[in-house]
């Protein structure tokens, strides 16, 4: 975590060199999208967490209500978590390729 001291952003002709995808926010931790290709990710994350959950939160209802056993629901949930934690590890990695490095900021100094 020794870098994270000494941080500094990006200056403007790097990011246009590298061709960023996504900016570190200005206060906190992450990123957010500055070009129509971290738009386009954003946007299928979204969509692709959105029917992940749907199309799992339905399987486990109907789980539920047909009582096949709470074994199976507790399967059907843990399906769902793993599969949203790789949906989210996944904009995680691309982020961290496609943006500037992250860290902890505290806005213009």
């Amino acid at each position: 975590m020794a870098y994270l001291r000494y941080y500094k952003p990006m200056s403007k002709h790097k990011r246009k060199v590298r061709k960023l995808w996504f900016r570190a926010k200005e206060y906190g931790w992450g990123w957010f999208p500055i070009s129509w290709q971290g738009y386009a990710i954003t946007a299928l994350y979204a969509l692709l967490f959105t029917l992940t959950f749907i199309l799992f939160s339905s399987w486990i209802g109907a789980a539920a209500e047909a009582e096949v056993g709470l074994r199976d629901v507790a399967f059907g949930v843990v399906e769902l978590i793993a599969a949203l934690a790789i949906l989210s590890y996944t904009l995680y990695k691309i982020c961290m390729k496609w943006g500037e490095k992250p860290g902890w900021h505290w806005g213009k100094k």
